[in-house]
């Protein structure tokens, strides 16, 4: 199948979309997952499918988003920019005002959103045809219920939330949705995607042998099983075996229970700011909410520290003592930002204590509960070590760090701020 996309005096888009992705193009079906390996080419043929669709269904309202806009513009909007190239079709861009986001725009009157979904107000606000999550593992389920119920503007023939995703564990809401019957999943292949196989010689192409048969096939454990595999698998040698969706992930009346924020700060990495509430004996430990978000600027950290922190009224707010100066910034801005205690060995086996005796995270809190299913000691270590691998921590980390500060926090506060002042 050849798919054309073409109009008076322009140039003409050829698109020949391969095993699992024509299937994708040509799905209907209200929600719908492309799963697979790294490099399959799930994101460019889902890039070609809303290109499609504005084209052939005029006054269609399309959105493009992910967690947040800084992690779109790289991965999805580049490819769809850069690879399906719309410009060539005369669609033209609008930068987006405080009304309404950026988009492209075209000539039939069908228009694609390009939004972030730390900006949610104005998805919540609008309605689509179609709606395109890049990366969908990193959103909660909520959102993507939020986002599906925004499925109402009647021009396309069908309604559809559609994302993309290399597999995350294998209790991740998404895969669990799948099993249920509500999301189709469609998986891909490195075989699917030209640029690394030849289906005519039954070979792999140059950059396939590069990419796939060295890059991707040379990672170990978990990594390979997902990003190589396509397996949706959870790390062997697990941090926190005793952890189950089961038991542990519900929702909970938290009203009257002491609430706490737990911050491991990542610029690059994500930052993560954990939501906790103590039960009053304190025999339970809940987790609201969490704030997962990379490519952050400093002053972006604080601003999401202390709107949480005026959004929960919270307590005392814990941080890596490593990250000083976040930590004085708050103190000066008049919120209880206290050190928090970063001993590993300590802090894991006070988060094993309290699952087993009383927590519960909710459901919401996606990231957090994906690195439940990560957070593990390495497979081989060179030199023997009791230490988890440095890798799907950052919630693991602000788990910890509040975990430790309402079972057992002994801070000097006055000496540590004069210390840093």
């Amino acid at each position: 199948m050849v798919l054309t996309m073409e109009q008076p005096g322009r140039v003409r888009i050829r698109y020949n979309p391969y095993g699992s992705h024509r299937a994708l193009i040509l799905a209907k079906e209200p929600e719908v997952l492309a799963a697979g390996p790294a490099g399959t080419g799930k994101t460019r043929t889902i890039c070609e499918k809303i290109h499609l669709a504005a084209m052939n269904y005029p006054g269609a309202r399309i959105l493009m988003t992910r967690s947040s806009l800084e992690s779109l513009k790289p991965a999805a909007l580049n490819t769809f920019v850069n690879g399906v190239m719309p410009s060539l079709d005369g669609v033209e861009t609008f930068g987006g005002n405080k009304f309404t986001p950026a988009e492209f725009r075209y000539d039939n009157g069908s228009v694609i959103n390009v939004n972030g979904l730390e900006k949610a107000e104005k998805v919540k606000s609008a309605e689509y045809d179609l709606i395109y999550v890049n990366e969908a593992t990193e959103i909660p389920e909520s959102t993507w219920e939020m986002l599906k119920s925004r499925l109402r503007n009647g021009v396309m023939p069908y309604q559809q939330i559609i994302g993309d995703a290399n597999p995350s564990g294998p209790r991740h809401w998404l895969k669990q949705r799948c099993d249920r019957g509500q999301t189709r999943m469609i998986t891909s292949t490195h075989k699917d995607n030209p640029a690394y196989w030849d289906a005519r010689a039954n070979d792999w192409t140059p950059a396939g042998r590069q990419y796939v048969m060295e890059n991707l096939a040379s990672l170990t454990g978990l990594q390979r099983k997902r990003l190589f595999e396509g397996v949706w698998a959870a790390a062997e040698g697990l941090v926190y075996p005793e952890f189950t969706p089961e038991t542990h992930v519900r929702t909970m009346d938290v009203n009257h229970w002491n609430t706490v924020l737990a911050v491991d700060v990542g610029t690059r990495n994500p930052t993560a700011i954990l939501t906790m509430h103590v039960r009053g004996d304190g025999g339970h430990v809940h987790v609201s909410r969490e704030v997962y978000r990379r490519n952050m600027t400093s002053s972006d950290i604080v601003g999401a520290i202390e709107a949480e922190a005026d959004r929960c009224n919270a307590d005392a707010i814990y941080i890596d003592p490593s990250a000083k100066a976040y930590i004085t910034d708050l103190h000066r801005d008049g919120y209880p930002a206290v050190p928090a205690v970063n001993d590993i060995l300590t802090g894991i086996q006070g988060v094993r204590d309290v699952i087993a005796s009383g927590f519960t995270i909710d459901p919401a809190c996606a990231n957090t509960i994906d690195e439940f299913g990560m957070y593990a000691y390495p497979e081989n270590p060179k030199v023997e070590t009791d230490k988890p691998n440095k890798e799907h921590d950052h919630a693991m980390d602000a788990l910890r760090y509040g975990i430790v500060a309402v079972t057992e926090s002994t801070v000097d506060l006055a000496a540590y701020y004069g210390e840093v002042a």
